[in-house]
């Protein structure tokens, strides 16, 4: 391997720099191919001070952008006629980089370090513009003052990031654009949002699912938290938009038993127990066949972090294959980091507002289901409240809407009062297969319930009044 020359800045000093450090990053990257999502926001070529470092980051670069492979075979393949890293030692080099990877423990640490390394260089880079400039007696001062104020401003973005502040006309000119939108998809009968499958639902949330919002949807057990989950996947899937669901708590296999389920009238118990009539089977077979196309993609890793749902939605969306997440359920994400004197609260807390961050940055609807805490029991008539809302009030803080699933026939409950649908005066309801989702937030809308209808085993919903005597 032969020596790379080192580039010295004004005064002969050794600019900063980490190049054993880069050599980890570099190494790896190459032997965990996924890794790449936790630096991408990172790390440009720039950060790396090597120049063939730079040529290999820029080709895993690639690959990563066509969704290529990233490995030691990848990147020596896309680089064996590269001067750059002949003159370096070739296949020789790259594979000793490999052999330096820790397993990417603290990769997202050492990304920033050589992040901070390409800052410290810039800086110089632009002061030593600007002391040259000074000496240049043929520079008028004024000059010289306003170049020296541009580049402090280059500077603070450099350290701080490229700030997203602009006019109010720019903000006022896309929400009449979004406007207009809206009027032409009400015209043409287009609700502006994703379809959440329930008419009701659509109409008090504006339109169904919006981009960039968090909607948490909490309940006791066995309210039908994942029944609810799937309706919605099923039918975000139904009107075009491909759909990510973590399952930290089902198996893959769980869930497409449910989905079956969902597309046809067969008894739950008899399909468990493999004793499904001819009929039922060709009844599951074409079950199958729809929701075999359905854009629909399911994790069920049991340990996974939302730092985790972040990086593999990041790689289904370069993909085109995610326009919605749905995690099923908060509490069971991993939150720990191996961050001491940090409780439960503060944990539920961080992963609440990583959801958020996520929703917003990938501009999509993410949808989480979470766990109620046990007051709910001690309640006359078991209505869900915020105050119910497990572990950390962060989550009512962060989410955009808050969602409970309350069904009243669970705790015996025979008939509710409900307003008519003329807002005036109450009626008596049945429960048999009533489930309300009582919406407690709305940052951007009302407040209220929806009623929905749902058979016994909760594989099946539907808007309620379909058909009162038999909605399904």
């Amino acid at each position: 391997m032969k020596n790379q020359s080192i580039q010295t800045s004004i005064d002969g000093l050794v600019q900063p720099q980490a190049v054993d450090i880069e050599k980890y990053v570099l190494g790896s990257l190459m032997v965990d191919r996924d890794s790449i999502v936790n630096v991408i926001g990172i790390l440009n070529i720039d950060c790396f001070y090597l120049p063939v470092h730079r040529v290999i980051y820029d080709k895993i670069l690639n690959l990563y952008k066509e969704n290529q492979p990233i490995d030691l075979l990848t990147v020596v393949t896309g680089l064996m006629t590269n001067e750059v890293l002949k003159s370096s030692g070739g296949v020789a080099y790259l594979s000793d980089l490999t052999s330096l990877s820790g397993g990417c423990v603290n990769i997202v640490k050492h990304a920033q370090i050589l992040a901070q390394k390409q800052i410290a260089r810039e800086i110089i880079r632009l002061c030593s513009d600007i002391r040259l400039s000074a000496f240049d007696e043929i520079n008028d001062v004024a000059d010289v003052v306003e170049d020296l104020n541009d580049k402090v401003r280059k500077i603070n973005e450099l350290v701080t990031g490229k700030t997203n502040i602009h006019h109010i006309s720019d903000s006022v000119e896309k929400a009449m654009k979004e406007c207009e939108n809206r009027q032409l998809m009400a015209s043409k009968n287009i609700i502006p949002g994703i379809d959440t499958g329930l008419y009701d639902l659509n109409v008090i949330t504006g339109g169904g699912w919006k981009s960039s919002q968090l909607i948490v949807i909490a309940a006791r057990p066995a309210m039908g938290k994942t029944a609810l989950l799937l309706h919605f996947a099923k039918s975000a899937a139904r009107s075009g938009k491909s759909v990510c669901i973590y399952s930290l708590e089902m198996s893959d296999i769980s869930l497409a038993n449910r989905l079956l389920l969902s597309e046809c009238d067969i008894d739950t118990d008899r399909f468990k127990a493999g004793r499904l009539t001819d009929n039922e089977l060709a009844s599951l077979n074409q079950a199958a066949g729809v929701i075999w196309k359905l854009p629909i993609y399911v994790d069920a890793n049991p340990c996974v972090s939302m730092d985790y749902i972040r990086g593999r939605s990041k790689i289904m969306a370069d993909k085109g294959q995610c326009d919605m997440i749905l995690v099923d359920y908060l509490q069971l994400a991993e939150m720990g980091k191996g961050e001491r004197n940090r409780n439960r609260e503060q944990e539920v807390a961080q992963a609440s507002r990583m959801a958020k961050i996520i929703a917003k940055e990938m501009n999509v609807p993410f949808i989480l289901l979470s766990q109620l805490s046990r007051g709910v029991e001690s309640r006359v008539d078991k209505r869900p409240m915020l105050s119910d809302l497990r572990e950390s009030g962060a989550i009512e803080q962060d989410a955009d809407s808050v969602m409970f699933i309350y069904r009243p026939a669970y705790y015996k409950v025979d008939h509710v009062t409900v307003k008519n649908e003329n807002g005036y005066g109450t009626n008596e309801i049945s429960t048999n297969g009533l489930g309300i989702l009582c919406i407690e937030k709305q940052r951007d809308g009302a407040t209220g319930t929806v009623k929905f209808s749902h058979n016994p085993n909760m594989t099946q919903i539907c808007d309620y009044g379909k058909n009162e005597q038999n909605p399904f």
